[in-house]
């Protein structure tokens, strides 16, 4: 990789693999990186200029560091509840990008939901759970429901319940007053998942993604499908641009990129939650861009990188992508006895690229989380339908023995 003479300095806080695109590419520009995490292996300190081991749940550590070493701005990275300690470093420094409140509320599922109940921008009863005698209180709630963490991401122990009776059961064996959870009225609708920017108060939305899910109870995502905006689809793009564009205004959204998850019934979306970062899961790094041929991450650090710029930077994107789907290894349980070569797989007409992360003698269990299935890998896969990528999948899927236990 060809690294320029360093022009400024970027601050990466959570160097995990999923860190690693954005310091690379930032690299490319010539920008020195400089990485901090609470983990010595965390990847991400290994391809910076420079890593730090720095615990970066202490803000007051973080800050302790950045004096001594400041930066320029902070490179968008996905991350959880960390991203608070970004918001605290852009405040205290005057950093582009978004700051604590924005994050604060993005990432508190409670005060998120009061915020945006009190504008009257989400229509759905919730129940906060602090302890146990908490869950008498969603006896009387509209079933079914979805219980969640208050805090958290990668759809980490999200759960549908039919019934009081199923909840009560199910729950007993969760930490309750270790942690808080909510207990939300659970909405109809086909799930989406948005990739947007928000820069100098101008939010754009990149790429509206069709989620595939497992079957309840957990719900997990294991592919998305990218819309091409067509007349049939007119209103679900403005009722998802348009609720997503409000609430960015209501949290003090701004100068960031960001995901969010939306539910649309055909009349109305609803949103699910929202997060002022780029989103994981090879999407913003890979799929939104070959799905859109747009960089956020390279849009981002134009308007970042340059502080003569900031103020007139505008966002030069026209929504444009095509039909394309990316595929996590949603496979059954069992010992994975034999895969595909890699090269023989992108070969195949529609496929876009592959990367498998499973070797043979790997035993894969039940998906019912992020965690449990992004380690696979993924692949991505292009067609006139979502039909016609689904049996492209299939088609490679086929190729992957699985010995069921």
């Amino acid at each position: 990789m060809d690294i320029m003479e360093p022009v400024s300095r970027a601050g990466v806080i959570g160097a995990s693999s999923e860190s690693v695109y954005a310091i690379e590419e930032a690299r490319k520009r010539g920008i020195k990186v400089v990485a901090v995490d609470g983990v010595k292996s965390a990847p991400g300190l290994q391809h910076a200029d420079e890593g730090h081991v720095v615990d970066i749940r202490d803000i007051d550590a973080v800050f302790a560091f950045f004096d001594a070493d400041p930066v320029d701005f902070l490179l968008p990275v996905p991350v959880g509840r960390i991203l608070i300690t970004s918001g605290a470093v852009n405040d205290r420094y005057g950093l582009p990008g978004i700051g604590k409140r924005g994050v604060d509320l993005s990432t508190d599922k409670w005060e998120f939901h009061r915020l945006l109940s009190s504008k009257g921008l989400r229509d759905a009863e919730a129940v906060l759970v602090t302890g146990a005698a908490d869950i008498k209180e969603t006896e009387s709630m509209n079933y079914p429901v979805i219980f969640k963490p208050r805090f958290g991401s990668g759809s980490r122990a999200v759960k549908k319940y039919d019934s009081y009776e199923e909840l009560l059961e199910d729950t007993a064996e969760l930490p309750l007053g270790e942690e808080d959870f909510i207990a939300e009225t659970c909405r109809q609708g086909t799930e989406y998942g948005v990739d947007a920017a928000v820069i100098n108060g101008e939010y754009r939305m990149i790429l509206l993604r069709e989620k595939i899910l497992t079957p309840p109870p957990y719900r997990q995502c294991v592919g998305y499908y990218a819309l091409e905006k067509t007349g049939e689809r007119k209103d679900l793009f403005a009722s998802v641009d348009g609720l997503v564009g409000k609430v960015v205004e209501v949290l003090g959204i701004d100068n960031c990129l960001l995901h969010a998850d939306v539910l649309y019934d055909g009349r109305e979306a609803f949103l699910i939650e929202i997060s002022p970062r780029p989103s994981g899961h090879y999407l913003h790094n890979y799929f939104t861009r070959y799905a859109t041929g747009f960089d956020m991450l390279g849009a981002y650090m134009d308007f970042a990188s340059d502080p003569a710029a900031r103020g007139d930077y505008r966002i030069d994107y026209t929504y444009s992508a095509k039909s394309m789907l990316i595929k996590y290894f949603d496979l059954a349980e069992g010992i994975v006895r034999s895969l595909p070569d890699k090269a023989e797989i992108e070969a195949m007409p529609g496929v876009i690229c592959y990367n498998c992360m499973m070797t043979a003698g790997d035993r894969i269990g039940m998906v019912t989380d992020g965690r449990s299935v992004m380690g696979r890998g993924f692949y991505i896969v292009e067609g006139p339908s979502l039909a016609d990528c689904e049996s492209v999948c299939k088609e490679i899927e086929n190729k992957i023995e699985i010995e069921e236990e």
